[in-house]
């Protein structure tokens, strides 16, 4: 089956074709060429057009006019790049902010997420289907929680059009919708897709939708959590602002090119900016992301590639709220790698309260969500798998700018919420008509830690007794300690901070020979169980951390 022509088809034609097509007042418009042959096309136009226009390009035509539902998008020549792109949003950022108009109709506006759900893009009329490209792009319908439009465009070096909404693109089953929907109605978002596994198995590897989400996934991953443009304001002060992406421009891949490239324009009412995100699949996926902002208000807290994820409890966690799993989680802690590559972990939480904690390690390297138990009965989940679901790594530039790891940790009673926030906040906040450009790279990965080779925290436990004045075991197991350290286990020492008020009764250390652990198991004592407290833990040999340091507030 053919598919919708893309600008990539045209460029095959060369520059004369193009000026042909800018001049000719002939549009493809629904239904007005179906099943018409190149020959009866060469009719319809002169003959002096006809000597400007290629076989290859009555070809397209051809094939084109056979394909059912095809609208044609007027194709402009455009060098769509990093300074292009932040121009318009520079642009945009210099004028005030306006909200966008997105009339829907109410059958679509009103669908629940069962419903929504169902709606099905239909494969073959995706972007570069059938072209033997690496990647396909397929689109979300606007409805339900996804309302906001955004406007796509498929580019190439020369040359950009847009991609029109189609009602034909999608299957609704059985849903009753409107037999008829506007053209300017437009797409929810959109993903991509790529023979990652198997040859003729095209698996998704990224998607777009909503607000300025994003997530993708490495080789045998399920989706679990997301990534974001920008969080402003997020955990305060004042009201959190969710600015949106209002217009993707797609890069038409080479033939047996790694990577697709995503340029996105983003708005809202304190900034306005451009990112450009170059996707490479494989079994640890990663995103090169380039962001620019330009701000059109005082933002008190700015913070960069943020990650969301959900924490509903764990192995730590006091019970498992009436629930037959033993974890659900889509990540289980915060890793922080400094640039004098200190690590340091801390294990997520399913707070009673709103919880806001930074992680301060001066100049740093990367943080992330890790989801690092990857073992399928600890969770027992045969449908959700969240033993499957990929950790986010942020991989710092080196011109990083100033701040600090911030986590936000949000009380939830389910497992359908997001309630677990990671970003680096901008030490110092940006006025109106500030610019601040960044880059990093996002790897969605298993990896269960990033930096030195050293001991990493494998779980985290602890005793939940019923008078709150009573001791509580904590038990700490560290894995993948360096080679050498068995030798010498007699000289390996657990080191425990802890903060005013808290008494530890008891701490030992014992070497697990069961897995190559080590275990800390420690009877701590607090004076006001009310009081929240502070504290650390890492393994040493002579004078060398031989762990990442753990951090945990009690």
């Amino acid at each position: 089956m053919t598919s919708v022509a893309s600008v990539g088809s045209l460029l095959v034609v060369g520059q004369r074709s193009f000026k042909w097509l800018e001049t000719s007042p002939l549009r493809l418009v629904p239904g007005a060429l179906r099943g018409t042959s190149p020959r009866a096309v060469r009719r319809l136009l002169k003959a002096d057009d006809m000597r400007t226009v290629s076989l290859t390009f009555l070809a397209f035509v051809g094939w084109t006019a056979a394909t059912p539902d095809v609208r044609a998008a007027e194709v402009q020549r455009v060098t769509i790049d990093r300074a292009w792109l932040e121009k318009i949003a520079a642009e945009r950022a210099a004028n005030p902010y306006a909200e966008p108009k997105a009339p829907l109709p109410r059958a679509f506006a009103q669908m629940d997420y069962d419903d929504y759900r169902r709606i099905r893009f239909l494969p073959e009329k995706g972007l570069w289907y059938g072209a033997g490209l690496p990647y396909r792009a397929e689109f979300f319908h606007r409805g339900g929680l996804f309302q906001r439009p955004v406007r796509i465009t498929e580019f190439t070096a020369t040359h950009a059009q847009l991609v029109p909404f189609l009602r034909t693109n999608f299957d609704y089953q059985d849903l009753r919708v409107p037999r008829r929907t506007p053209e300017e109605m437009g797409y929810a978002g959109f993903r991509v897709l790529h023979e990652l596994h198997e040859p003729g198995k095209w698996d998704e590897i990224v998607s777009f939708l909503g607000s300025n989400y994003f997530r993708a996934l490495g080789r045998d991953h399920h989706y679990g959590l997301s990534a974001r443009a920008v969080a402003l304001n997020s955990g305060g002060p004042g009201a959190e602002e969710f600015p949106d992406f209002v217009e993707f421009w797609l890069g038409k891949p080479e033939e047996g090119s790694d990577r697709v490239t995503i340029h996105a324009l983003l708005d809202g009412p304190s900034v306005s900016g451009a990112y450009t995100f170059t996707v490479v699949p494989g079994d640890a996926t990663t995103m090169q992301v380039h962001g620019t902002l330009f701000f059109r208000a005082r933002v008190d807290n700015v913070g960069l590639a943020p990650l969301t994820s959900m924490f509903w409890f764990g192995e730590h966690s006091r019970d498992r709220q009436g629930d037959f799993r033993s974890e659900v989680h889509d990540s289980d802690g915060l890793l922080v790698l400094g640039a004098d590559q200190s690590r340091v972990w801390r294990p997520l939480r399913n707070p009673t309260g709103v919880t806001l904690t930074d992680t301060d390690v001066g100049a740093v390297a990367g943080f992330g969500l890790l989801q690092r138990d990857r073992t399928y009965s600890n969770y027992g989940d045969a449908e959700a798998r969240y033993d499957l679901r990929p950790s986010a790594w942020v991989a710092t530039a080196p011109d990083w700018p100033p701040g600090k790891t911030v986590l936000l940790e949000l009380p939830t009673d389910s497992e359908y919420h997001d309630n677990i926030v990671a970003y680096w906040r901008l030490e110092r906040s940006p006025e109106a008509g500030e610019r601040i450009d960044f880059r990093y790279e996002l790897h969605w990965t298993s990896a269960p830690t990033f930096g030195p080779e050293i001991g990493h925290v494998a779980s985290t436990r602890r005793t939940h007794p019923s008078d709150p004045a009573a001791e509580v075991l904590w038990v700490v197991d560290f894995a993948s300690l360096p080679a050498g350290v068995d030798e010498r286990r007699a000289d390996v020492q657990p080191v425990l901070d802890l903060p005013g008020g808290v008494q530890a009764v008891d701490v030992r250390l014992l070497h697990v020979a069961a897995d190559d652990s080590w275990r800390v198991s420690a009877r701590l004592k607090k004076a006001d169980p009310s009081v929240p407290a502070e504290m650390t833990l890492r393994l040493r040999l002579d004078d060398a951390d031989v762990t990442e340091t753990w951090n945990h507030t009690w």
